[in-house]
């Protein structure tokens, strides 16, 4: 053996060790990046006010045919933030029309609602289950909060 072989190895013993080492490194960059971000339920926009204690309670809803209508209930227990939802069911599901109310604080909001995402699963063996983002308007049109419902099944009762 050479020095240049010996060289040669030694290189590639580095290259074998150092991806080694990297793919830890990369996996955890990774896996920061899909946790980062805000996964609050209700996310305030305007006021900035920490909503973290609400979750999602529950998601109903009824298909017939092409229509999904939908409820989902947010609480943090001192409140209870409703949100209705009708869906047109195609390639790619989109929300047709939404309404939100929400007593808090002594008075009620209310508003409609704008979709950001939407997932549809059919539900051929069971419920269709629903999911998305989307964004509570107030009376000027401009988005007060924001909403996350992870894809969930639908229980059939409104």
């Amino acid at each position: 053996m050479n020095v240049a072989d010996s060289q040669y190895t030694g290189e590639l013993y580095n290259l074998t060790t150092q991806r080694s080492k990297l793919v830890p490194v990369c996996g955890l960059f990774l896996l920061a990046a899909c946790g980062g971000g805000n996964r609050q339920a209700v996310q305030d926009l305007v006021g900035h006010e920490d909503l973290g204690l609400f979750k999602l309670q529950s998601v109903a809803g009824v298909r017939d045919g092409d229509r999904l209508r939908a409820q989902a209930m947010f609480s943090d227990s001192s409140s209870i933030l409703t949100v209705e939802m009708h869906f047109v069911i195609g390639s790619p599901t989109t929300l047709e029309s939404g309404t939100w109310r929400w007593m808090r604080k002594g008075q009620l909001l209310s508003g409609t609602v704008a979709s950001r995402s939407v997932t549809f699963l059919g539900g051929q063996d069971g419920p269709p289950s629903i999911g998305g983002s989307f964004d509570l308007l107030g009376s000027d049109s401009t988005a007060r909060y924001r909403v996350r419902i992870p894809v969930t099944p639908l229980k059939m009762r409104l």
